[in-house]
């Protein structure tokens, strides 16, 4: 018995509400803990899912009965939650367009996963009907990716990464627009929505979606660049072995166009370097945001000091410090454990002071770098203070304080999240010590 998978089930549907009751009694105080009755529906419900054993198949049909038999039950949104998104993990299209809808009437927290996930149901057939509730969804999928846009940046997302992360979300929901467009009879629409998305990220998803609206309009020779490139581009999202298909009607394209296959090859060359081009354009224009952008190795950093204005003489250049062991100290101006913990690592730097193979570096995570001299300077803090740049995400840095200590191999060996000021500065100076023992790669 998935005895989990129940659980989670009923707690969805019924959370589980303890009374704590104070009574004060003369001199005594007696607490009583004790469940709330169930209702009849409550314990129907219950009953269903344990017999229901976890089965995904199961669950959907005793929750559908519970529904049918208690169509008003105040716990109707939790059900239809539940529904979706075991409607997701059988693949059910038709229940997950159901409920996913029942559940977007409400306007969940979630609203963006869960369009791309009704709008990519709805647009497996070309069902006019279903083509028109995908229109009125993709409309309201590029308003809430629009809002998202339009929000700061999560987490430790620079800006870069932030209008990356956008850009791709509003290519996903022009491409979905595209479908629907095309699905209603509307080719040139749909064409443009795909060129839209193509040009806010080159995906093979919006080349394949240009091809099949320009082939429906008869414009056959676009479509062959078009398929190649949906062949070609470098699309993680979209697997090599899923382009089988798109390679055949370019050849078929070709040959009825041109009346053979020869110069097929230079086709895909030719498509090959378009969509890497493509690409190669898109990261510039990130790269002029921030020059750390798509990076994934620490070492080929560079961190712009606080007090500098990115001059040479601003920038570190991290790949300077492999060979050495690195202790970084992740911090933000809000964060009181952190002005805490400032004297604390003081004492271990000075402990270091002479070794030339330790770097202490001194990140700021704030949003707003403007809060960080006046800070300083009120704080009397002395060190170099760079802003981060993103290196916080790459290190899956997600408190504050947390300090890093890399070996002279370039290994993470330790992660100091949070502040214990009795043993803070041994623990630090102990795994200082271990990571200097290990020789550099």
């Amino acid at each position: 018995m998935n005895v989990m998978r129940i659980l989670r089930v009923v707690l969805a549907v019924f959370p589980l509400l303890f009374i704590v009751q104070t009574v004060a009694a003369q001199s005594t105080t007696t607490i009583n803990l004790a469940p709330p009755s169930l209702t009849p529906e409550q314990t129907e419900l219950n009953a269903a899912m344990a017999e229901a054993n976890g089965s995904a198949v199961d669950v959907i049909r005793a929750l559908e009965a519970h529904l049918r038999k208690y169509p008003d039950s105040e716990q109707r949104a939790e059900i239809y939650g539940s529904l979706y998104k075991y409607s997701v993990d059988l693949n059910d299209q038709p229940r997950v367009i159901l409920y996913g809808g029942k559940v977007l009437e409400s306007g969940p927290a979630e609203e963006i996963e869960i369009l791309d996930r009704v709008l990519h149901a709805l647009l497996a057939s070309d069902d006019t009907d279903a083509a028109k509730q995908a229109f009125i969804y993709a409309k309201r999928y590029e308003t809430a990716v629009q809002a998202k846009e339009a929000a700061d940046p999560e987490g430790h997302a620079t800006a870069a990464q932030w209008a990356n992360l956008g850009e791709r979300a509003m290519a996903r929901a022009t491409v979905l627009e595209a479908r629907a467009d095309g699905n209603l009879g509307m080719a040139e629409e749909a064409v443009k929505a795909a060129r839209l998305s193509w040009n806010l990220n080159p995906s093979a998803e919006a080349a394949q979606e240009m091809g099949r609206w320009l082939r429906k309009l008869g414009r056959e020779a676009e479509a062959i660049d078009c398929y190649a490139d949906a062949v070609m581009i470098d699309d993680t999202v979209f697997p090599w072995t899923a382009r089988d298909g798109d390679k055949k009607v370019v050849a078929e394209l070709y040959v009825k166009v041109h009346g053979n296959d020869q110069g097929l090859g230079d086709v895909f060359l030719h498509a090959w370097d378009r969509s890497a081009a493509a690409i190669r354009e898109r990261n510039a224009r990130y790269k002029a945001m921030d020059p750390n952008f798509g990076l994934t190795d620490p070492y080929q950093f560079v961190l712009t000091e606080l007090d500098g204005n990115a001059t040479a003489a601003d920038v570190l250049d991290m790949a300077k410090l492999k060979g050495k062991t690195l202790v970084i100290d992740f911090w933000a101006t809000w964060c009181g454990p952190c002005i805490a913990q400032h004297p604390m690592i003081e004492e271990v730097r000075q402990k270091y002071a002479t070794a030339q193979d330790v770097v202490f570096l001194s990140i700021d995570s704030d949003d707003d770098r403007t809060l960080v001299k006046p800070f300083l300077e009120k704080q009397k803090w002395t060190q170099h203070v760079y802003h981060e740049g993103g290196l916080g995400g790459l290190l899956n840095v997600s408190a504050l304080p947390t300090i890093l200590v890399i070996n002279p191999a370039g290994k993470s060996v330790s992660r100091m999240s949070g502040l214990n000021p009795e043993t803070f500065e041994s623990a630090l100076s102990s795994r200082i010590d271990e990571a200097r023992a290990v020789k550099a790669q």
